[in-house]
């Protein structure tokens, strides 16, 4: 019986020091993150969508091959947003109700991330708005949603400052699309410009949908201003410039960033170039890159040209949304996945992206001085330099 029971004793004994380990490990094992994704996959605006998509593939892979996010595993579910508010709430409501993520990132155009942020802001789900500048978005969603870009308020007075540093004009038209983030535009730069002493002869807002600027730029003909400073998203800016080269026009051409490198030159480099187009840029690929970007479009085009398959510079869109996902990851280790904490932690941000240093202000919206901005200018075989 005695040896029975020194036997039986130390067999639970040897089982307990056997499940140890175990339970040690349990207690650190990963867990995985849902982590919502919305982008234009289609429509209009899914040449960004797309690229922007594989960005944050690239990022997830990262994230978890380092353990960037502590414990955590991240698990990337997309959305198609398609840019448009109504897709977007939908995409956001899906989700978070039937997915079940506990983060989204997204979307992409300034109306359809306001409408997304509203449902992520509703379900208490913390949201980084990555793309959208539109002024106030996460300050009037509440205290669960982020916008980890420059907004066009700051966006605006950077780009006043470069002109008023490049170009000599007293007089300015200013030219936008009828949307949230085209309005906004128009408040800013006028505001600004006038601010300064210069003179705003017209303002046009332009209905998105529109092809024919004809009328507009007989306008502009009669108003005669030094300087035409637009912000026209992607398809209509072509439009625009191509029309705007047809009637020899003379007076220098300025675009806000909407317009996307590389693709835009190849619908209007030949009209771009002749007009020597000039507009706003986060991020230009060139020699004098920082070392943190030379490895991001080392590691990133490869990846896009595979999964897009056909070659695409990066763009200042690819690394923003690469930069959310590493935000996300680096609050997750701080602080752990509960949503409250989660928020907190993105509040107190200091973190060193491929694009910016990110830290966010009382209203969280990004500090503008981590950011560098740029002007980019069409050359005349219509390739891109940066203003110098």
């Amino acid at each position: 019986m005695r040896l029975t029971a020194l036997t039986l004793l130390a067999t639970l004994c040897g089982g307990g020091l056997l499940a140890m380990p175990t339970l040690a490990n349990a207690q650190t094992a990963t867990e995985t993150v849902k982590v919502g994704v919305i982008l234009p996959l289609t429509g209009n605006t899914a040449w960004g969508g797309r690229p922007a998509k594989v960005a944050a593939e690239l990022a997830a892979a990262e994230v978890n091959a380092k353990g960037l996010a502590g414990k955590y595993k991240l698990d990337l579910v997309f959305a198609d947003g398609a840019c448009e508010p109504r897709t977007s709430y939908g995409a956001a409501e899906k989700l978070i109700n039937e997915d079940r993520v506990q983060v989204m990132i997204g979307e992409w155009c300034s109306s359809a991330s306001v409408a997304a942020a509203q449902v992520a802001a509703d379900a208490k789900v913390p949201m980084v708005v990555q793309i959208s500048t539109a002024d106030g978005i996460a300050k009037n969603a509440g205290p669960y949603v982020f916008q980890s870009i420059m907004q066009n308020g700051e966006v605006q007075e950077r780009e006043a400052e470069l002109l008023l540093q490049k170009f000599q004009f007293k007089t300015a038209a200013i030219l936008v699309e009828n949307n949230d983030f085209g309005l906004s535009f128009r408040k800013n730069i006028r505001e600004i410009l006038e601010r300064k002493g210069i003179k705003v002869v017209l303002d046009i807002p332009q209905d998105r949908h529109d092809v024919n600027w004809y009328s507009i730029i007989t306008s502009i003909q009669g108003a005669n201003p030094d300087i035409v400073v637009a912000s026209i998203s992607a398809g209509q800016a072509a439009n625009f410039v191509k029309q705007y080269a047809e009637s020899n026009m003379k007076t220098p051409l300025f675009f806000d960033y909407p317009p996307p490198p590389y693709i835009f030159e190849k619908q209007v480099g030949e009209q771009a170039g002749k007009l020597g187009l000039v507009r706003g840029a986060f991020f230009l690929k060139n020699p004098d890159m920082s070392q943190r970007e030379k490895d991001f479009v080392a590691a990133f085009e490869p990846r896009a040209e595979k999964e897009l398959g056909a070659p695409h510079p990066t763009v200042h869109w690819d690394i923003v949304t690469y930069d959310a996902v590493m935000l996300v990851a680096d609050a997750l280790k701080r602080a752990g996945a509960k949503p409250d904490d989660l928020a907190a932690a993105l509040a107190k941000a200091d973190y060193q992206g491929v694009l910016a240093h990110y830290q966010f202000d009382a209203d969280r919206g990004v500090k503008p001085e981590g950011f560098e901005f740029v002007f980019i200018r069409t050359t005349p075989e219509g390739g891109l330099e940066v203003v110098k």
